[in-house]
């Protein structure tokens, strides 16, 4: 019986030799503290101004944990117990965005925003093809998968236990002032244990440029268009379009003459988009167009025009706050895409002069033009 009391007192005392003396009643917590950095390029955002808010989505050993929506969008910090981790953020919540709605949200590899249908009676659309918003912009970041072990978790509350009770002992003047280099030395410990995931968001919404030569450009009083086969969401954390096609409205021009005595000048029209669908690159394969209407400037008289773009289309480097900028141009000032307007006079009393934006009108003259 002696015997088998001495094992067992030797091999408790070989366990405690074994093992870092740290009280266990000093570990209250088994988190670690998390800091997410958010490396903010200046091209992220348009004009180089950050968002007011962010929110961040952690998944823990391929589950949904938590979401965290602040206004501290350059270091926010979250406390992380034990586990495998992967996160994902957005710019502002997604509440906020009006004209685009998000889904799966607490799935990783599901998440995505999808543009809202609007309504435009004079677009033409087949049986199965929805009118969407423009989205708004929109940034979002996935930081690399990270890990939190139960060592991780021991030595940070360990040191930050010590430290709160310092720092309480402090403030109370029970503390003689020698014992600031020991505060700081545990302070300098809890920021060493500390994890810090970097993650760099980036625009998920490009633009499309359209620009189209016309003679007589003179008579253009206002110009509508709409355009097949843009994707409809965006996978948030694959970075990639979805495979949904939609049609966008273009519904902003400006007017420049290029050959005032000729009358050949072209129309500008810009748009936010995700792109095109299932992540591809314009193609000739692809089947698009772009339906075009213009109002002469006798408020009367229109013109239909519909291009197929497919092939068309020009990927170009972004500009500042943009994912990818799709360039399309019908036509040039030597060989103009509209040749065919008829000559009409504003009424009287009226002067000539586009309008920027879109009016309701009714339909009139159509000619249609198959590029």
């Amino acid at each position: 019986m002696r015997k088998k009391l001495w094992i067992i007192v030797l091999a408790a005392l070989a366990m405690l030799a074994g093992c870092e003396r740290r009280p266990l009643e000093n570990i209250y917590r088994s988190t670690v503290k998390v800091i997410v950095k958010c490396i903010w390029s200046v091209t992220a955002y348009p004009e180089g101004v950050k968002p007011s808010g962010v929110t961040m989505y952690f998944f823990r050993d391929g589950e949904y944990y938590t979401t965290l929506t602040t206004a501290n969008v350059d270091s926010c910090e979250v406390q992380l117990p034990v586990g495998r981790y992967k996160m994902y953020m957005i710019t502002q919540s997604p509440e906020e965005y009006w004209k685009m709605q998000f889904e799966h949200m607490t799935s990783f590899t599901e998440a995505e925003t999808t543009l809202r249908p609007t309504s435009a009676s004079w677009v033409t659309r087949g049986p199965e093809e929805e009118v969407v918003e423009n989205p708004e912009v929109i940034c979002a970041g996935v930081s690399d998968e990270f890990e939190i072990t139960t060592k991780m978790t021991e030595d940070y509350q360990y040191y930050y236990t010590y430290l709160k009770k310092m720092m309480a002992a402090s403030n109370a003047g029970t503390k003689a002032g020698d014992d600031e280099n020991e505060i700081t030395y545990y302070q300098e410990r809890v920021e060493y244990y500390t994890v810090r995931i970097p993650v760099y968001p980036k625009s998920i919404v490009s633009q499309m440029w359209v620009s189209i030569y016309a003679e007589k450009a003179d008579l253009l009083k206002s110009v509508r268009a709409s355009t097949s086969g843009m994707a409809k969401s965006f996978e948030i954390t694959q970075g990639v379009t979805g495979n949904e096609e939609a049609i966008q409205i273009i519904s902003d021009w400006k007017l420049s003459m290029d050959d005032t005595p000729g009358r050949i000048g072209h129309v500008d029209g810009m748009i936010t988009t995700f792109g095109l669908p299932n992540g591809e690159t314009p193609s000739a394969k692809r089947d698009s167009t772009l339906n075009v209407s213009a109002l002469l400037i006798d408020n009367t008289t229109t013109a239909k025009y519909v291009f197929n773009t497919g092939d068309k289309i020009k990927l170009l480097a972004p500009n500042p706050g943009y994912r990818a900028l799709y360039r399309l141009i019908l036509g040039s000032a030597e060989e103009p895409a509209i040749t065919d307007l008829p000559d009409v006079v504003p009424p009287e009393g009226k002067t000539s002069g586009m309008d920027a934006t879109v009016e309701d009108w009714e339909e009139g003259e159509t000619v249609e033009i198959p590029m």
